[in-house]
């Protein structure tokens, strides 16, 4: 096998279609090796080394999940990245894909998008841990015995040798170190009893055998170190043991690290959990009593006759609705933030922005603005019912922001393999600064009429959605810089 310049991937499909599509995707960038059983992958796993698998679940006999399971068992194809490539998606069938290591899922169809993004990623978390292996071995060719602690007990557990590097760490002197008794002068109470057990069983190796164990020792200031020994058994002529020498790494900032690792983990879930029961709270708790007091608002508005109540009436009312228009958009994008994949269909585009400028014909006749629907031809797209989410947000800030007795423009246009739509309206512009902020979240434009007010989360919610459909989104400003044009793509079906 000779080294290739290129990044390897093994496809595994017993549908030779599938591999064949998968390999159209990657072949310009990757060299790919295909197998078609899982037994065929074990294979090409152990004799290719390839940097990444793709590996279809159902297939006769060893299905995706036992190879999987297998390629993660060996310590020496451990850390090859697998992604499950399914049509499964259930709970259930992604934990056992957890359960057997797999590294990522893909859903079929694959998104020739999503796949690429996938696979860049994880074959550079692969690159980085193949450079820290290489570099580790690197510094384990190079290292003499000035880099490590070296010392020897021998039968008695006393120590016969001890090098300039475990003096330094100890922080004593050779003559403070020799003929003591190791684990009684150095190694805590607590951990003697295992540290002795190491000690005999190194003894009993056969020659060129190595034992490693981790353990902490003090030092003479009290201090305690964690350090990684490696031991083999001291023979003499005849093969009996007169001892242990060992040499020894000092891990203790390693150890502390994954200590923190470990804490950051933990905290990290405990963060997902309480964001989890904060949306619960906003979309069950908060709104049923803001709904009720908007209930009883309407109630009273409609029964009272003095124009300074019902007045005040109007303002509790429209804040009432602002708050509920706000749970609602942060419980949606906060959903959308944990949403990986969505289902499409091929659906017309025409009928959905339609319905979406539909449902804002009042609003519309309120400021007389005219909707300029410029839609003549059928544009099939592969799209989710949240798609109409997208246009609904856009043509709600057309009229936030533009002016009234104007008009909002909306136009779809072919663009090879996309349609993409665009919402014009006739306002005051977006600054070079906001273009760059406005589909952030909780960001809102800066504009003149001081009296829109919202969340800055709905184009945040239309750019997640638009994102999930494996598209784009922008804004620039209209023909002769009247205006501004959002634009959002959506593929072809």
């Amino acid at each position: 096998m000779s080294p290739s310049p290129r990044p390897r991937i093994l496809i595994v499909d017993d549908e030779p279609m599938n591999v064949e599509l998968l390999q159209a995707y990657l072949t310009a960038e990757y060299d790919i090796i295909p197998a078609y059983c899982g037994s065929e992958a074990l294979r090409l796993v152990v004799e290719e080394r390839p940097d990444l698998v793709l590996l279809d679940v159902m297939m006769p006999g060893l299905d995706g999940y036992k190879v999987c399971e297998q390629i993660k068992k060996s310590s020496e194809t451990h850390f090859i990245p697998v992604v499950l490539v399914t049509a499964l998606s259930s709970r259930e069938d992604r934990l056992k894909g957890v359960e057997c290591h797999a590294d990522d899922f893909l859903t079929k169809p694959v998104d020739r998008l999503e796949l690429r993004m996938r696979v860049t990623s994880l074959l550079r978390i692969k690159s980085l841990h193949d450079k820290v292996i290489y570099e580790r071995d690197q510094a384990q060719n190079y290292l003499d015995i000035a880099g490590v602690m070296m010392l020897a007990l021998d039968r008695d557990q006393r120590v016969t040798l001890v090098n300039r590097r475990a003096m330094d760490i100890l922080g004593c002197e050779e003559s403070d170190i020799m003929e003591l008794s190791w684990f009684d002068t150095f190694v805590p109470q607590s951990s003697g009893h295992e540290a002795r057990q190491h000690h005999l069983k190194a003894m009993d190796l056969e020659s060129g055998a190595e034992l490693y164990y981790e353990g902490p020792l003090i030092t003479e200031n009290g201090e305690e170190r964690i350090v990684s020994w490696c031991s083999k058994p001291i023979l003499d002529k005849d093969g009996n043991s007169l001892g242990v020498l060992s040499s020894g790494e000092d891990i203790t900032l390693r150890k502390e690290a994954e200590k923190q690792l470990k804490q950051y983990a933990h905290n990290l879930k405990y963060s997902n959990d309480l964001k989890d029961l904060f949306i619960d709270i906003m979309a069950h708790d908060l709104m049923n009593p803001a709904g009720i007091a908007k209930g009883f608002a309407g109630m009273l508005l409609q029964a009272e006759d003095n124009s300074d109540k019902v007045r005040k009436l109007r303002i509790i009312d429209d804040n009432i609705s602002r708050l509920i228009n706000m749970i609602e958009s942060t419980a949606h994008f906060a959903r959308l933030e944990d949403t990986d994949n969505l289902e499409f269909r091929v659906l017309d585009l025409g009928p959905i922005i339609r319905d979406a400028a539909d449902s804002f014909a009042t609003l519309l006749a309120e400021r007389n603005i005219t909707m300029d629907i410029r839609i003549n031809d059928h544009y099939p797209a592969r799209v989710n019912p949240l798609a109409e989410g997208v246009f609904t947000n856009y043509i709600s800030n057309a009229i936030k922001y533009g002016p009234a007795n104007s008009s909002i423009v909306i136009e779809v246009g072919d663009i090879g393999t996309e349609w993409k739509v665009n919402v014009r309206d006739f306002g005051d512009g977006i600054s070079t600064t906001d273009k760059e902020l406005v589909f952030d979240r909780f960001k809102r434009l800066t504009q003149k009429r001081k009296s829109v007010k919202g969340t800055g989360l709905g184009l945040a919610i239309a750019k997640r959605v638009v994102d999930l459909h494996g598209g784009r989104v922008g804004v620039e400003d209209g023909p002769a810089g009247v205006g501004s044009i959002f634009w959002a793509t959506f593929k072809k079906a």
